[in-house]
C-alpha cells in the first residue's frame, strides 16, 4: 500500500473553499488509484470534523492528521498525539468566550460550516466571534460583521479579540506559538508549539506500515522530515517548500494534487 496525505488549503481547495476541479470528477480519480492500492487521506490545521466532511465529500478512505499533528483520525477512533501539551487550549477556548465583550455575540460550534451560510433566524449583534467548538488541540476563531444576512470577515474585530487571546495566553506563561492570524478571512488559529504534523504522520505510517508514504503540500508546514515520506509539492508552493520537495506539480492547487497523485502511482 501506498499512503498519501493531502494537505487542505491552498492544496487540495483555494481560498474560497472549493477544488479547482469538479469534486465528481476528483472523486472519480481517487477511486481508480484505490486500486492501484493508494490511499489517500488528509493532513491539515482544521479540525477532524471539517476534515472528515471533505473525506466523505471526495470519497477519500485514508486516515486524517487534524490540528497541526495534535489529533488524528483512523478507523473511527480520534486520538490525541500530545494530549499533556495541548490540555490548556480547552481552557484558552472558554477564557475567550468569558472574557469578550458583552456588544459581540458569540457561536460556537463547526465554524467553517457556519460563516458559510445565510443567516436567517439566528438573532445576532452587529459583531460575532465565531468558536471552533470541534477543536481540541487547538484554538480558532472567526471574527465577523454581520452584513445582508451574511458573516464576513471583520479586520478590527479580529485585532480585539487576538489582543484578548494575547492576554489569556499570556497567563497560561506560554511563550512560543504557532499564531495564524488572516485578516483576509477574519480567523485566528492558535497551535501549542508542540504540535507539527509530523507528529501525526508518525504515529499513523508506524501503525499501518504502508510500502511508501507521501505528504503533498504547498507550505513548509508540510515538511515532515521523516524518513521514508516523500515530499510533493503543487505549483502554487512557496519556494521553501519547493527546495525540499522530491516532485514539484506543473499545475496548482487541485489540479497539481492530481498531478503529484498520477505520479505516485509510477512511484
Amino acid at each position: 500500500m501506498k499512503l498519501v496525505f493531502l494537505d487542505l488549503d491552498s492544496t487540495l481547495i483555494d481560498s474560497d473553499y472549493k477544488t479547482t476541479i469538479p469534486e465528481k470528477k476528483f472523486s472519480s480519480i481517487v477511486k481508480e488509484l484505490e486500486k492501484e492500492n493508494v490511499c489517500i487521506g488528509l493532513c491539515s490545521d482544521s479540525a477532524v470534523i471539517t476534515l472528515r466532511q471533505w473525506s466523505e465529500c471526495l470519497k477519500l478512505t485514508g486516515p486524517i492528521v487534524a490540528e497541526r499533528g495534535g489529533v488524528i483520525w483512523s478507523n473511527n477512533i480520534v486520538e490525541s498525539t500530545r494530549p499533556l501539551e495541548t490540555k490548556w487550549l480547552g481552557f484558552l477556548k472558554e477564557s475567550f468566550i468569558q472574557k469578550v465583550s458583552s456588544d459581540v455575540s458569540i457561536v460556537v460550534g463547526d465554524a467553517t460550516k457556519f460563516v458559510k451560510k445565510e443567516m436567517t433566524e439566528e438573532n445576532l449583534k452587529k459583531q460575532v466571534f465565531v468558536v471552533n467548538g470541534f477543536r481540541t488541540a487547538s484554538f480558532s476563531f472567526f471574527a465577523c460583521c454581520l452584513k445582508k444576512g451574511f458573516l464576513v470577515p471583520d479586520k478590527d474585530l479580529l485585532k480585539q479579540g487576538s489582543l484578548v487571546t494575547s492576554q489569556i495566553v499570556n497567563l497560561f506563561g506560554k511563550k512560543k506559538l504557532f499564531w495564524d492570524e488572516n485578516p483576509k478571512y477574519g480567523i485566528l488559529i492558535v497551535h501549542d508549539s508542540e504540535t507539527e504534523k509530523k507528529n501525526g504522520i508518525s504515529v499513523l505510517v508506524e501503525r499501518l506500515k504502508p510500502e511508501k508514504a507521501f505528504m503533498i503540500g504547498n507550505s513548509m508546514s508540510d515538511f515532515i522530515g521523516l524518513p521514508g515520506v516523500l515530499q510533493y509539492a503543487v505549483s502554487n508552493a512557496d519556494s521553501g517548500y519547493k527546495e525540499k520537495s522530491d516532485f514539484v506539480s506543473d499545475h496548482s492547487l487541485t489540479e497539481g494534487v492530481v498531478e503529484c497523485l498520477q505520479k505516485i502511482i509510477k512511484a
